[in-house]
C-alpha cells in the first residue's frame, strides 16, 4: 500500500472512529460515557498509529526477509507505548476504572486493528524472489 492510499484510508478510518464518540457525547451529555481529555488520548494514539505505519512500512521495504520481524515489533512497540500512556493517563487523571477501560480499549483495538491490515496488506503485496 503507497503512503498517499495509506493517508487516505486513516483520515476515512479517523472520522469514522470518531463518530461513535461525537454521538455518545452529543446525545448523553449527562451520563459522561467519555472519561477526561478523551479527544487527546484520540489525537495521541491517531499520531502513533500513523507514526508506527510510516516507520515499519519503511523498514518493510528495506528488506522482504524482515517483513515479518517488522510487523510484530510494530505491534509490540506500540503495545509499550500505549501502556505507558495509560500510565501516566491514570497517574495524573482519577476516572472511573470501567469507563477508562471501554475508552481506552475502544481507541487501542481499533486503531491495532486498522495498522495490522494496513501492514498484512503491504506484507501480502511483495513478491518474495
Amino acid at each position: 500500500m503507497k503512503i498517499k492510499r495509506f493517508i487516505l484510508y486513516f483520515i476515512l478510518f479517523s472520522v469514522l472512529l470518531s463518530i461513535a464518540p461525537l454521538l455518545v457525547q452529543n446525545y448523553y451529555p449527562q451520563e459522561e460515557f467519555l472519561i477526561p481529555r478523551f479527544w487527546s488520548l484520540f489525537v495521541i494514539f491517531g499520531i502513533l498509529t500513523f507514526s508506527i505505519y510510516i516507520m515499519t512500512s519503511w523498514r518493510m521495504s528495506i528488506s522482504n526477509k524482515s517483513s515479518g520481524q517488522a510487523l510484530l515489533a510494530s505491534v509490540s512497540i506500540k503495545l509499550l507505548f500505549y501502556m505507558i500512556i495509560a500510565f501516566v493517563y491514570l497517574s495524573q487523571n482519577s476516572v472511573d476504572p470501567v469507563k477508562f477501560l471501554l475508552n481506552f480499549f475502544y481507541l487501542y483495538l481499533f486503531h491495532t486493528v486498522f495498522e495490522i491490515y494496513c501492514l498484512l496488506c503491504n506484507l501480502r503485496n511483495q513478491n518474495f524472489k
